[in-house]
């Protein structure tokens, strides 16, 4: 899907998003400029949490995933204005301030990723030069600062941004530096039936994390028909974790290290940069060609504690590590109109990504005595392209059509050195045709009627899901320590299939008032292939590994509402998704982390001197049985935020924001049952924080 029509002036933003969503024969929610910086939000993460549809699976001390229709990573299409993102970009990493848009797509469309199960999110990113009517030779200086506080621990952030025009140049530098704090707290409960036992081991871990980043953009109108438009971030990060735990026993026996302490250290650089030259002609034709490029490098390192109850030191683990990646994208498009109602595009993708990382580890027992010495590297490089033709028709006032027809292709390769097993070779293809088709009805009425508008969607795909390298590459990643059925070792599978899906959405839409509508759509997918978690013993070691297991199907249903009355404006969706996996028995035989239902709720007041509001998230507890021999179980997710903008002047606001006001535990379990006696569950509960946050904000 081509990325829709940018608005230039800021206070039209809202307004466009809404037309756009109802204008477009694809179906996409638009998010506008205005909601994504309603709240306040410091990660884009936390912005697409209310929207319908969606999830955030953020367990502590882990990267937030996305979640569409209940389906979690890889089955997303991750978009930056229209191409498909680098591996390492996260939403939870990029400033709302960025970002102009947000387009969600609910089917794929040819000219975006076919990797997208579930749907796409397309960030569109800010255009270079000041958001409102400056002169051109003027500049604008803005920034943020402030701190947010989590149990007593301050993490001060600083948001500076400067843009202006030059002639037809036009610029933009916008600079961050801030730092991020989770403590973390929780019990981690162990049951076993045989032998009996029952465990508890109470856990602390302090992460703080320190950032400084760049972006610049710019944007040149050469000629009347010919832009170049450039944008870049370098991002440096670097990662402090602490952890403690002390067991408990009630019944059974202690692990081998009931007390251990570990740390965590980790300097990370995150680089992207990207040039696009858009040509027009006459007769409305447009030729796009974008070069984009992508670096990461991690360098870290790990030492594991393992101690008696007396504290006296049994064992040490010493692990460095870093992965690095490197990618580029080469991609352009043609768009012609034809025949007054048609608007062709072709198009193609070409990129290569290269991963390459180290593990050395070293164990000595507690006399510092060596137990174990391993030195291990692996590469591997991914190799992508694709190639799409779409046509937009405008049939007649009422009916208007999408088809598209996308083929593309990933192919994976690599190999490892050293012990452990990685040294083994991958050779994956991984590639699907990919139809579209998607139509959009309006029902005829009176050019007098200026009551709500009703319009009707279907889109018909075909999708996939590809493989990451990561869950190819059979390199071991071990526990530390109380390796288990419920806590085991993971290892990739080279063997591994992409899984395809077909997919059929239907939607009614309706609009009314000044940005008020209504909608309900529905989803039905058939997947092949689907990936599942094969447990296994090996050795007296437990381990994990993903693997092809069958068919699955996934349905649901959608529901959103938006009014405006006065100051007051108000907005509901809701989702309720089904899913069942053919290879596993049941009852709660659903894809992995699908949450039967969820919900949002909000309401805003805006005034002349004060904007207040909130939004109350819910998510209901997520239970599936992975197999016939494994279930897991989280609680459900309540979460209140609330946000008040002090309008100060036309040039200076005070923000007082909290997230998570609710706090509720929440918990993450597994259960092994082998049906014979043995059975063992583990439930770790974390403790939740609310997280305040006071952020002046300047215009100069």
């Amino acid at each position: 899907m081509q990325a829709l029509p940018e608005p230039v002036p800021q206070v039209q933003v809202v307004a466009a998003a809404s037309d756009l969503r109802f204008q477009s024969t694809t179906t996409a929610i638009i998010v506008g400029r205005n909601e994504i910086v309603r709240q306040g939000d410091t990660s884009l993460a936390d912005v697409l949490k209310r929207q319908p549809g969606i999830t955030l699976d953020a367990t502590p001390g882990k990267e937030a995933t996305i979640r569409m229709r209940g389906m979690g990573s890889g089955y997303v299409a991750i978009l930056l204005d229209g191409v498909p993102a680098p591996s390492g970009f996260s939403l939870e990493s990029i400033s709302p301030d960025l970002v102009e848009r947000i387009e969600i797509g609910r089917a794929a469309t040819a000219e975006t990723s076919s990797q997208a199960v579930a749907g796409t999110i397309n960030v569109i990113l800010r255009r270079a030069g000041p958001s409102t009517s400056t002169p051109a030779a003027d500049a604008s200086v803005q920034f943020k600062a402030g701190s947010a506080v989590a149990a007593g621990y301050a993490a001060p952030q600083l948001v500076a941004s400067t843009s202006g025009r030059a002639g037809t140049l036009a610029y933009t530098l916008t600079a961050t530096a801030k730092r991020v704090t989770d403590p973390i707290a929780g019990v981690v409960t162990e049951a076993g039936a045989t032998p009996a036992l029952l465990r508890h081991t109470a856990f602390t871990d302090h992460q703080a994390q320190d950032m400084l980043e760049l972006a610049p953009r710019l944007a040149w109108q050469v000629t009347p028909d010919d832009s170049i438009t450039a944008q870049s971030y370098v991002r440096k990060r670097r990662f402090d974790n602490a952890k403690s735990s002390s067991e408990g026993v009630d019944t059974g026996v202690f692990t081998a290290y009931p007390h251990a302490f570990e740390t965590y250290q980790a300097d990370a650089l995150n680089a992207y940069a990207d040039a696009a030259w858009t040509r027009k002609y006459e007769g409305g034709a447009q030729l796009t060609t974008k070069l984009s490029g992508f670096t990461m490098t991690r360098d870290a390192g790990f030492v594991y504690r393992g101690m008696d109850l007396r504290d006296n030191l049994l064992a040490t683990h010493v692990v460095a590590s870093g992965p690095a990646e490197h990618e580029w994208t080469f991609s352009g498009s043609w768009r012609q109109p034809l025949w007054d109602r048609h608007a062709l595009a072709t198009g193609w993708e070409l990129g290569r990504k290269e991963r390459s990382e180290y593990r050395r580890e070293v164990q000595t027992d507690g006399a510092g005595a060596q137990l174990l010495a391993t030195d291990e590297h692996y590469r591997a490089t991914v190799a992508r392209s694709a190639l799409y033709i779409q046509d937009e028709w405008d049939i007649n006032p009422a009916w208007s059509a999408y088809a598209g027809l996308r083929r593309e292709d990933l192919r994976t390769t690599g190999a490892g050195e050293g012990e452990g097993g990685s040294a083994a070779p991958v050779n994956v293809s991984a590639g699907a045709w990919s139809p579209v088709f998607q139509a959009l009805f309006k029902p005829r009425r009176a050019k007098e009627d200026t009551g709500p508008r009703d319009q009707f969607r279907v889109a018909v795909t075909r999708t996939y899901k590809a493989p990451g390298i990561i869950q190819l590459v059979p390199r071991r990643y071990t526990v530390d320590n109380d390796n288990s059925a419920t806590h085991p070792d993971q290892q990739g599978n080279p063997a591994l299939r992409p899984e395809l899906a077909l997919n059929i959405d239907v939607a009614w839409e309706r609009s009314f008032g000044s940005g008020g509508m209504a909608s309900v759509s529905a989803f039905h997918k058939r997947i092949r292939d689907i990936t599942l978690t094969r447990l296994y013993e090996n050795g007296g070691v437990w381990i994990s590994t993903p693997d092809n297991q069958g068919g699955a199907t996934v349905q649901g249903i959608e529901v959103e509402s938006k009014a405006t009355r006065g100051p007051l404006s108000g907005r509901f969706n809701a989702a309720r998704n089904w899913s069942h996996v053919d290879s596993v028995p049941g009852p709660d035989n659903r894809i992995d982390g699908q949450a039967a239902w969820s919900g949002n709720v909000g309401l805003d007041y805006a005034a002349a001197a004060i904007d207040a509001g909130g939004t109350l998230t819910l998510r209901g507890p997520r239970v599936n049985r992975s197999s016939s021999l494994l279930v897991n179980a989280d609680s459900a997710s309540r979460q209140l935020d609330l946000y008040a903008v002090w309008k100060i002047d036309k040039r200076s606001r005070m923000r007082l924001s909290a997230s998570d006001l609710l706090h509720r535990d929440a918990s993450e379990g597994v259960l092994y049952d082998d049906g014979a006696g043995n059975a063992l569950a583990r439930t770790i509960v974390f403790r939740t924080r609310t997280v305040w946050r006071l952020v002046w904000e300047q215009t100069l």
